[in-house]
């Protein structure tokens, strides 16, 4: 299945690359299966992974194992934030910033025509606005369908900058990039206001399984992950999570993804909640903020195709079950990865692979 040749993607990638020369093969494995009770996504799934990270795929079915186990994963999309960007207006006073600032917030409906017009998909979801100084910087989020809707957005966000240009001449100059729109970087605004989907996995996990599975004592999770908190605030990190940085690449390399959306998707959440009277842990993982595409961008590539195809995830309508998935398989590992640390395993399982 995914077995392709150069010409496949010579043919299918002019969107997608300039000058091409060929392609980086980047292996791809299946974690799973997982039985997985979404909104989107019902039923038993086998996860592919594209990645060159030992360990990672072999980690993330043995947290699937222990879901499975444990009667399967809750998984919901909660929010959706849609896609921004965030044009920058520059002012000669501040009265004049003042003045265009109030008057948008109080009344942006007259925009929303003007946006949607420039694409058959995109729907204005909010418009708001922040002045600092005589600078205003814009940020209008749009929802983009099924595709990731990065240029989408640009495109009705651009004009909808020339129309406030027209009708605002006291603007001075503007500029497309004013730093709001949360796009590739962690980002406080994203996680508060949404960009992209919102989505919670949540598993019940019992003592005895996890003991057998991981060899970790599931009490010990919750403990080390108040150590792990304490000192990542210290370090300026704002998660409690491990290892999304590993999971959601791998997944959007093997399914056509913009990969550098990963790193304004990782901001996430454990939370926890332990039974001691029955040795049970209810494990939720909280992604504020997640961007991808089932239409679009790579997903039509080959190879990224067959693995959207093997999760019933390609094409239009299927954007909240592939995130969904991605939410459920970045759980996974987390539950993996944290029993590990926890069975003091996590550095020999790398050395022993690598020693292979």
């Amino acid at each position: 299945m995914l077995q392709r040749d150069m010409a496949d993607y010579e043919a299918l990638s002019a969107a997608n690359i300039e000058n091409y020369i060929g392609t980086a093969r980047i292996p791809v494995g299946i974690a799973g299966p997982v039985d997985v009770h979404g909104d989107h996504a019902k039923g038993r799934f086998f996860i592919p992974m594209a990645t060159t990270e030992g360990t990672l795929v072999a980690s993330t079915s043995r947290g699937m194992k222990v879901i499975n186990e444990c009667g399967g994963v809750r998984v919901k999309v909660v929010r959706n934030g849609g896609i921004q960007r965030a044009p920058v207006f520059e002012f000669e006073t501040i009265d004049d910033a003042c003045n265009f600032n109030t008057a948008l917030n109080e009344d942006w409906s007259w925009l929303v025509p003007i946006m949607e017009s420039t694409t058959s998909h995109g729907k204005v979801l909010n418009v708001r606005s922040w002045q600092m100084g005589r600078i205003v910087c814009v940020r209008i989020s749009m929802d983009s369908g099924d595709a990731s809707g990065q240029n989408m957005v640009s495109i009705a966000s651009q004009r909808g900058a020339q129309e406030l240009v027209r009708k605002y001449p006291s603007i001075s100059r503007y500029r497309m990039g004013g730093g709001l729109s949360g796009e590739k970087v962690p980002s406080n605004i994203n996680s508060l206001l949404g960009r992209g989907k919102a989505v919670t996995a949540s598993v019940t996990i019992d003592g005895d399984v996890m003991r057998r599975i991981t060899r970790a004592d599931i009490a010990d999770i919750p403990l080390h992950q108040q150590n792990y908190a304490n000192f990542s605030m210290w370090g300026g990190n704002q998660n409690t999570h491990n290892s999304l940085a590993n999971t959601l690449p791998a997944m959007y390399i093997a399914t056509g993804q913009d990969v550098a959306a990963a790193v304004e998707s990782q901001r996430a959440n454990n939370l926890f909640d332990y039974d001691h009277k029955n040795e049970k842990l209810h494990w939720e993982l909280h992604i504020p903020n997640m961007t991808a595409g089932t239409v679009g961008g790579g997903t039509a590539l080959p190879t990224q195709r067959d693995c959207l195809e093997l999760i019933g995830c390609y094409g239009s309508g299927k954007v909240n079950k592939f995130v969904e998935l991605c939410a459920v398989a970045a759980l996974a590992n987390e539950i993996s990865f944290w029993g590990a640390l926890c069975a003091h395993e996590w550095i020999d399982a790398h050395a022993d692979l690598r020693n292979r």
